[in-house]
Protein backbone atom coordinates (compact mmCIF):
# COMPACT_ATOMS: atom_id res chain seq x y z
CA UNK A 1 0.00 0.00 0.00
CA UNK A 2 1.56 3.32 -0.69
CA UNK A 3 1.83 5.75 1.90
CA UNK A 4 -0.69 8.61 2.33
CA UNK A 5 -3.64 7.14 -0.03
CA UNK A 6 -6.48 6.07 1.97
CA UNK A 7 -7.85 5.82 5.56
CA UNK A 8 -8.68 2.87 7.51
CA UNK A 9 -12.55 3.64 7.43
CA UNK A 10 -13.07 4.89 4.27
CA UNK A 11 -16.41 3.98 2.70
CA UNK A 12 -17.92 3.35 6.14
CA UNK A 13 -20.51 5.38 7.22
CA UNK A 14 -21.66 5.85 10.82
CA UNK A 15 -24.72 7.42 12.19
CA UNK A 16 -23.84 9.19 15.79
CA UNK A 17 -27.00 9.49 18.52
CA UNK A 18 -24.21 10.90 20.96
CA UNK A 19 -24.34 13.46 23.72
CA UNK A 20 -21.62 15.01 26.10
CA UNK A 21 -18.60 12.54 25.91
CA UNK A 22 -18.78 9.03 25.76
CA UNK A 23 -20.86 8.49 22.01
CA UNK A 24 -19.17 11.31 20.16
CA UNK A 25 -15.24 10.61 21.25
CA UNK A 26 -16.16 7.03 20.22
CA UNK A 27 -17.59 8.24 16.53
CA UNK A 28 -14.65 11.12 16.42
CA UNK A 29 -12.17 8.22 16.52
CA UNK A 30 -13.92 6.49 13.56
CA UNK A 31 -14.24 9.66 11.77
CA UNK A 32 -10.63 10.13 12.42
CA UNK A 33 -9.55 6.98 10.37
CA UNK A 34 -11.68 8.03 7.47
CA UNK A 35 -15.10 7.33 8.44
CA UNK A 36 -18.18 9.23 7.19
CA UNK A 37 -19.70 10.25 10.81
CA UNK A 38 -23.46 11.56 10.81
CA UNK A 39 -24.36 13.12 14.00
CA UNK A 40 -28.00 13.02 14.77
CA UNK A 41 -28.88 15.95 17.31
CA UNK A 42 -31.77 17.69 18.77
CA UNK A 43 -33.40 20.43 16.50
CA UNK A 44 -32.86 23.84 18.02
CA UNK A 45 -30.39 22.50 21.04
CA UNK A 46 -28.38 19.74 20.06
CA UNK A 47 -26.08 17.76 21.90
CA UNK A 48 -26.01 19.70 25.32
CA UNK A 49 -22.07 20.63 25.22
CA UNK A 50 -22.92 22.55 22.57
CA UNK A 51 -23.02 24.92 25.66
CA UNK A 52 -20.65 24.26 27.98
CA UNK A 53 -17.75 26.42 28.62
CA UNK A 54 -15.36 27.56 27.79
CA UNK A 55 -17.23 29.47 24.98
CA UNK A 56 -15.69 31.58 22.75
CA UNK A 57 -18.18 34.00 20.69
CA UNK A 58 -17.72 35.97 17.53
CA UNK A 59 -20.66 37.60 15.55
CA UNK A 60 -23.39 36.25 17.54
CA UNK A 61 -22.11 32.80 16.81
CA UNK A 62 -20.77 30.91 19.51
CA UNK A 63 -18.13 27.69 19.98
CA UNK A 64 -17.64 25.40 22.99
CA UNK A 65 -14.67 23.80 23.87
CA UNK A 66 -16.35 21.07 26.03
CA UNK A 67 -18.32 20.41 22.13
CA UNK A 68 -15.66 21.19 20.03
CA UNK A 69 -12.94 18.47 21.71
CA UNK A 70 -15.28 15.79 20.47
CA UNK A 71 -16.77 16.37 17.43
CA UNK A 72 -14.69 17.00 14.93
CA UNK A 73 -14.79 15.41 11.39
CA UNK A 74 -18.60 15.03 11.73
CA UNK A 75 -21.68 15.98 10.04
CA UNK A 76 -24.71 17.09 11.60
CA UNK A 77 -28.19 16.38 10.99
CA UNK A 78 -30.98 17.95 13.14
CA UNK A 79 -33.95 15.52 13.51
CA UNK A 80 -37.10 15.39 16.02
CA UNK A 81 -37.49 11.69 17.07
CA UNK A 82 -40.39 12.47 19.37
CA UNK A 83 -41.99 13.17 15.82
CA UNK A 84 -42.91 9.36 14.06
CA UNK A 85 -41.47 11.20 11.16
CA UNK A 86 -38.36 11.94 12.20
CA UNK A 87 -38.31 8.20 13.53
CA UNK A 88 -39.14 6.72 10.15
CA UNK A 89 -36.32 9.02 8.81
CA UNK A 90 -34.14 7.56 11.32
CA UNK A 91 -34.96 4.41 10.67
CA UNK A 92 -34.33 4.96 6.78
CA UNK A 93 -30.83 6.19 7.48
CA UNK A 94 -29.94 3.29 9.50
CA UNK A 95 -30.62 1.36 6.96
CA UNK A 96 -28.21 2.93 4.78
CA UNK A 97 -25.06 2.91 6.98
CA UNK A 98 -22.67 0.29 8.32
CA UNK A 99 -22.33 1.48 12.12
CA UNK A 100 -24.82 3.39 14.65
CA UNK A 101 -23.34 4.94 17.98
CA UNK A 102 -25.48 5.89 20.23
CA UNK A 103 -25.28 6.83 24.34
CA UNK A 104 -28.35 8.06 25.43
CA UNK A 105 -30.73 7.26 28.08
CA UNK A 106 -31.31 3.50 28.10
CA UNK A 107 -34.48 2.62 26.59
CA UNK A 108 -35.26 6.14 24.81
CA UNK A 109 -34.74 4.37 21.62
CA UNK A 110 -36.86 1.17 22.38
CA UNK A 111 -39.56 4.18 23.19
CA UNK A 112 -38.85 5.47 20.01
CA UNK A 113 -39.55 2.09 18.01
CA UNK A 114 -35.52 1.97 17.46
CA UNK A 115 -34.54 -0.28 19.17
CA UNK A 116 -30.91 -1.83 18.19
CA UNK A 117 -32.70 -5.05 17.65
CA UNK A 118 -35.33 -3.91 15.75
CA UNK A 119 -32.70 -1.84 13.28
CA UNK A 120 -30.69 -4.61 13.09
CA UNK A 121 -33.24 -6.95 11.90
CA UNK A 122 -34.22 -4.06 8.98
CA UNK A 123 -30.29 -4.13 8.16
CA UNK A 124 -28.69 -7.20 9.00
CA UNK A 125 -25.45 -5.79 8.28
CA UNK A 126 -26.09 -3.18 11.06
CA UNK A 127 -23.33 -2.55 14.04
CA UNK A 128 -25.28 -1.20 16.38
CA UNK A 129 -22.93 0.00 19.37
CA UNK A 130 -24.81 1.32 22.74
CA UNK A 131 -22.89 2.91 25.24
CA UNK A 132 -24.17 3.02 28.64
CA UNK A 133 -23.32 3.59 32.50
CA UNK A 134 -23.99 -0.23 33.64
CA UNK A 135 -24.84 -1.81 30.17
CA UNK A 136 -28.27 -2.41 29.06
CA UNK A 137 -27.99 -6.20 28.35
CA UNK A 138 -31.67 -7.77 29.95
CA UNK A 139 -29.31 -11.03 30.56
CA UNK A 140 -26.77 -8.91 32.83
CA UNK A 141 -28.47 -6.66 34.65
CA UNK A 142 -26.99 -5.73 37.84
CA UNK A 143 -28.39 -3.47 41.10
CA UNK A 144 -26.35 -0.34 39.38
CA UNK A 145 -28.43 -1.02 36.26
CA UNK A 146 -31.00 1.39 36.56
CA UNK A 147 -28.66 4.51 37.35
CA UNK A 148 -28.44 7.58 35.85
CA UNK A 149 -24.32 7.82 35.20
CA UNK A 150 -21.72 10.25 34.45
CA UNK A 151 -18.03 9.96 34.77
CA UNK A 152 -17.38 10.91 38.44
CA UNK A 153 -19.45 8.08 39.51
CA UNK A 154 -18.45 5.36 37.29
CA UNK A 155 -14.95 6.62 38.29
CA UNK A 156 -16.42 6.07 42.16
CA UNK A 157 -18.37 2.83 41.61
CA UNK A 158 -15.51 1.04 39.36
CA UNK A 159 -13.02 1.36 42.16
CA UNK A 160 -10.66 3.46 40.74
CA UNK A 161 -11.24 6.42 43.38
CA UNK A 162 -10.28 4.14 45.91
CA UNK A 163 -6.80 4.04 44.42
CA UNK A 164 -6.58 7.42 43.34
CA UNK A 165 -5.16 9.96 45.94
CA UNK A 166 -2.93 11.07 48.80
CA UNK A 167 -2.14 7.70 51.39
CA UNK A 168 -3.95 10.22 54.05
CA UNK A 169 -6.57 12.01 52.01
CA UNK A 170 -9.70 11.62 50.82
CA UNK A 171 -10.03 9.67 47.23
CA UNK A 172 -9.94 11.56 44.54
CA UNK A 173 -11.04 11.49 41.17
CA UNK A 174 -8.61 10.74 37.84
CA UNK A 175 -9.07 12.88 34.95
CA UNK A 176 -12.02 14.18 34.59
CA UNK A 177 -13.80 12.24 31.74
CA UNK A 178 -11.61 9.23 32.23
CA UNK A 179 -14.26 7.09 32.38
CA UNK A 180 -15.73 8.21 29.15
CA UNK A 181 -12.90 8.72 27.30
CA UNK A 182 -11.23 5.04 27.67
CA UNK A 183 -15.69 3.40 27.10
CA UNK A 184 -15.39 5.47 24.05
CA UNK A 185 -11.88 3.94 23.23
CA UNK A 186 -12.91 0.53 24.11
CA UNK A 187 -15.91 1.18 22.12
CA UNK A 188 -14.21 2.22 18.63
CA UNK A 189 -12.46 -0.95 19.46
CA UNK A 190 -15.61 -3.18 19.49
CA UNK A 191 -16.85 -1.16 16.51
CA UNK A 192 -13.48 -2.55 14.76
CA UNK A 193 -13.58 -5.91 15.36
CA UNK A 194 -17.20 -5.97 14.54
CA UNK A 195 -16.52 -4.72 11.31
CA UNK A 196 -14.00 -7.42 10.73
CA UNK A 197 -15.92 -9.97 11.52
CA UNK A 198 -18.82 -8.44 8.97
CA UNK A 199 -16.20 -9.30 6.43
CA UNK A 200 -16.36 -12.77 7.24
CA UNK A 201 -19.68 -13.74 8.13
CA UNK A 202 -21.72 -11.08 6.16
CA UNK A 203 -23.73 -9.87 9.85
CA UNK A 204 -23.53 -7.26 12.23
CA UNK A 205 -24.22 -6.87 15.59
CA UNK A 206 -25.22 -5.44 18.65
CA UNK A 207 -22.51 -4.33 21.25
CA UNK A 208 -23.17 -3.45 24.70
CA UNK A 209 -20.47 -1.34 25.90
CA UNK A 210 -20.62 -0.32 29.79
CA UNK A 211 -18.38 2.89 30.98
CA UNK A 212 -18.92 0.30 34.24
CA UNK A 213 -17.21 -2.76 32.62
CA UNK A 214 -14.70 -0.53 30.60
CA UNK A 215 -12.96 0.88 33.98
CA UNK A 216 -13.30 -2.20 36.31
CA UNK A 217 -11.06 -4.09 33.74
CA UNK A 218 -8.46 -1.31 34.30
CA UNK A 219 -8.44 -2.29 37.76
CA UNK A 220 -7.11 -5.73 36.63
CA UNK A 221 -4.11 -5.52 39.07
CA UNK A 222 -5.99 -4.40 42.30
CA UNK A 223 -8.16 -7.39 41.71
CA UNK A 224 -5.60 -9.22 40.97
CA UNK A 225 -3.56 -8.71 44.19
CA UNK A 226 -6.84 -9.34 45.99
CA UNK A 227 -7.56 -13.18 44.69
CA UNK A 228 -3.76 -13.84 45.64
CA UNK A 229 -2.64 -12.33 48.65
CA UNK A 230 -6.59 -10.86 50.11
CA UNK A 231 -4.84 -7.09 50.34
CA UNK A 232 -6.72 -4.50 49.49
CA UNK A 233 -5.44 -1.48 47.34
CA UNK A 234 -5.03 1.50 48.96
CA UNK A 235 -4.89 5.04 47.13
CA UNK A 236 -1.05 6.89 47.48
CA UNK A 237 0.89 3.09 48.33
CA UNK A 238 1.92 0.31 46.16
CA UNK A 239 2.39 -2.57 48.90
CA UNK A 240 3.96 -4.70 45.75
CA UNK A 241 6.19 -2.21 44.32
CA UNK A 242 8.26 0.27 45.40
CA UNK A 243 6.55 3.37 43.26
CA UNK A 244 6.06 6.91 43.64
CA UNK A 245 7.47 10.81 43.03
CA UNK A 246 11.05 12.16 44.37
CA UNK A 247 11.15 15.86 44.60
CA UNK A 248 13.30 17.48 42.71
CA UNK A 249 14.31 21.50 43.10
CA UNK A 250 11.53 22.60 40.58
CA UNK A 251 8.81 19.60 41.04
CA UNK A 252 8.81 15.91 40.96
CA UNK A 253 10.17 13.34 39.15
CA UNK A 254 8.20 9.38 39.10
CA UNK A 255 10.21 6.46 38.95
CA UNK A 256 9.18 2.19 39.90
CA UNK A 257 11.98 -0.01 41.65
CA UNK A 258 10.15 -3.38 41.32
CA UNK A 259 13.30 -5.56 41.35
CA UNK A 260 16.34 -6.37 43.11
CA UNK A 261 18.31 -5.40 40.38
CA UNK A 262 16.81 -1.74 39.97
CA UNK A 263 17.06 -1.03 43.75
CA UNK A 264 20.86 -1.65 43.41
CA UNK A 265 20.88 0.69 40.25
CA UNK A 266 18.69 3.08 42.43
CA UNK A 267 21.23 3.00 45.33
CA UNK A 268 24.36 3.57 42.90
CA UNK A 269 22.45 6.21 41.01
CA UNK A 270 21.76 8.39 44.37
CA UNK A 271 24.84 7.64 45.89
CA UNK A 272 23.79 5.95 48.33
CA UNK A 273 25.43 2.07 48.68
CA UNK A 274 24.90 1.99 52.29
CA UNK A 275 20.88 1.37 51.78
CA UNK A 276 21.80 -2.24 50.30
CA UNK A 277 22.70 -3.06 53.77
CA UNK A 278 19.62 -1.84 55.53
CA UNK A 279 17.55 -4.47 57.00
CA UNK A 280 14.57 -3.21 56.90
CA UNK A 281 15.08 -2.66 52.99
CA UNK A 282 16.35 -5.98 52.28
CA UNK A 283 13.09 -7.05 49.74
CA UNK A 284 10.86 -5.72 47.26
CA UNK A 285 7.81 -5.86 49.76
CA UNK A 286 9.49 -4.01 52.56
CA UNK A 287 10.95 -1.56 50.13
CA UNK A 288 7.20 -1.34 48.99
CA UNK A 289 5.69 -0.66 52.24
CA UNK A 290 8.80 1.99 53.31
CA UNK A 291 9.10 3.71 50.21
CA UNK A 292 6.90 6.65 51.18
CA UNK A 293 8.35 6.99 54.89
CA UNK A 294 11.55 5.31 54.43
CA UNK A 295 13.21 5.17 50.80
CA UNK A 296 12.51 9.11 50.18
CA UNK A 297 13.68 11.02 53.38
CA UNK A 298 16.73 9.22 53.11
CA UNK A 299 17.42 10.34 49.27
CA UNK A 300 15.36 13.60 49.46
CA UNK A 301 18.31 16.28 50.74
CA UNK A 302 20.42 14.56 47.53
CA UNK A 303 17.32 14.63 45.06
CA UNK A 304 16.02 18.40 45.88
CA UNK A 305 19.43 19.56 44.63
CA UNK A 306 18.83 18.40 41.04
CA UNK A 307 16.33 19.70 38.65
CA UNK A 308 13.90 17.24 37.65
CA UNK A 309 15.82 17.23 34.23
CA UNK A 310 19.15 16.51 36.16
CA UNK A 311 17.25 13.72 38.41
CA UNK A 312 15.85 12.07 35.63
CA UNK A 313 19.25 12.06 33.52
CA UNK A 314 20.70 10.47 36.87
CA UNK A 315 18.45 7.57 37.24
CA UNK A 316 17.86 7.22 33.43
CA UNK A 317 21.60 6.48 32.91
CA UNK A 318 21.92 3.82 35.29
CA UNK A 319 18.53 1.92 33.38
CA UNK A 320 16.02 2.95 35.65
CA UNK A 321 12.73 4.20 34.21
CA UNK A 322 12.19 8.05 35.44
CA UNK A 323 9.93 10.60 34.10
CA UNK A 324 9.51 14.61 35.01
CA UNK A 325 6.06 15.11 35.99
CA UNK A 326 4.99 17.76 34.10
CA UNK A 327 1.99 20.07 33.56
CA UNK A 328 -0.25 21.14 30.84
CA UNK A 329 1.16 24.00 29.92
CA UNK A 330 4.69 22.06 29.49
CA UNK A 331 2.74 19.23 27.79
CA UNK A 332 1.29 21.95 25.36
CA UNK A 333 4.88 22.95 24.18
CA UNK A 334 6.78 19.70 24.67
CA UNK A 335 9.36 18.82 22.33
CA UNK A 336 8.32 15.23 22.66
CA UNK A 337 4.68 15.83 22.05
CA UNK A 338 6.11 18.02 19.23
CA UNK A 339 7.80 14.97 18.04
CA UNK A 340 5.11 13.00 18.00
CA UNK A 341 2.36 15.10 16.35
CA UNK A 342 0.67 14.89 19.03
CA UNK A 343 -1.46 17.89 18.61
CA UNK A 344 -3.29 18.89 15.77
CA UNK A 345 -4.71 22.76 14.57
CA UNK A 346 -8.17 22.82 14.12
CA UNK A 347 -9.16 26.03 12.42
CA UNK A 348 -13.08 26.73 13.52
CA UNK A 349 -14.78 29.92 11.60
CA UNK A 350 -15.96 31.10 15.28
CA UNK A 351 -13.02 30.30 17.42
CA UNK A 352 -9.76 30.27 15.14
CA UNK A 353 -7.24 28.15 14.98
CA UNK A 354 -6.85 25.86 18.00
CA UNK A 355 -4.81 23.05 18.96
CA UNK A 356 -6.04 19.70 20.20
CA UNK A 357 -5.27 16.32 21.03
CA UNK A 358 -5.22 14.12 18.42
CA UNK A 359 -6.54 10.19 18.56
CA UNK A 360 -3.51 8.31 19.72
CA UNK A 361 -3.71 6.40 16.68
CA UNK A 362 -1.01 6.36 14.03
CA UNK A 363 -0.94 3.90 11.12
CA UNK A 364 2.55 5.40 8.69
CA UNK A 365 0.83 3.53 5.91
CA UNK A 366 -2.56 5.82 5.99
CA UNK A 367 -3.28 9.69 6.04
CA UNK A 368 -3.20 11.40 9.23
CA UNK A 369 -6.75 12.19 10.64
CA UNK A 370 -8.93 15.17 8.56
CA UNK A 371 -8.46 18.20 10.37
CA UNK A 372 -12.29 19.76 9.83
CA UNK A 373 -13.60 21.71 12.40
CA UNK A 374 -16.86 20.13 14.52
CA UNK A 375 -20.53 21.56 12.76
CA UNK A 376 -22.72 23.74 13.27
CA UNK A 377 -26.07 22.01 14.43
CA UNK A 378 -27.72 20.97 11.72
CA UNK A 379 -25.44 21.99 8.79
CA UNK A 380 -26.08 18.82 6.79
CA UNK A 381 -29.33 18.02 7.34
CA UNK A 382 -30.77 18.68 3.84
CA UNK A 383 -27.42 17.72 2.00
CA UNK A 384 -27.75 14.28 3.95
CA UNK A 385 -31.09 13.65 3.50
CA UNK A 386 -31.16 14.63 -0.24
CA UNK A 387 -28.32 12.22 -0.67
CA UNK A 388 -29.02 9.14 1.30
CA UNK A 389 -32.81 9.23 1.04
CA UNK A 390 -33.39 11.12 -1.91
CA UNK A 391 -35.63 13.62 -0.03
CA UNK A 392 -36.44 16.95 -2.27
CA UNK A 393 -36.22 20.56 -1.63
CA UNK A 394 -40.33 20.74 -1.00
CA UNK A 395 -40.56 17.74 1.65
CA UNK A 396 -37.29 19.24 3.11
CA UNK A 397 -39.17 22.94 3.33
CA UNK A 398 -42.11 21.13 4.87
CA UNK A 399 -40.22 19.41 7.26
CA UNK A 400 -38.33 22.16 8.70
CA UNK A 401 -41.65 24.36 8.51
CA UNK A 402 -43.41 21.62 10.77
CA UNK A 403 -40.03 20.98 13.22
CA UNK A 404 -39.09 17.37 12.07
CA UNK A 405 -36.00 18.49 10.93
Amino acid sequence: MKAGTVRPLDGIRVLELGQYISGPYCAMLLADQGADVIKVERPGAGDPRRSYDPLIAKDGQTTSGGFFSYNRNKRSIALNLRDPRGQKILAELADRCDVIVENLRPGVMDSYGLAPEELCARNPRLIYAAISGYGRDPQRRGPFSDRPAFDAAIQATSGIMSVTGQLDGPPSLTVIGFADIYTAVSASLAVSLALFARERTGQGCVIDQAMYDSVVSLMERSLMLYDFTGEIATRGLDRFTPVGTLPASDGFVATIIPTDEMWRRFCAAVERPDLLDRADLSTVLQRSAHFLDTVVPEVEAWTRSMTRQELVERLTATGLPAGEVQTVDEIYRSPQVAARQLLMTIDDPVAGPRRVAKTPVSIAAFDPPPSQPPPPLGAHTGEVLTDLLGTDARQLAEWAAEGVI
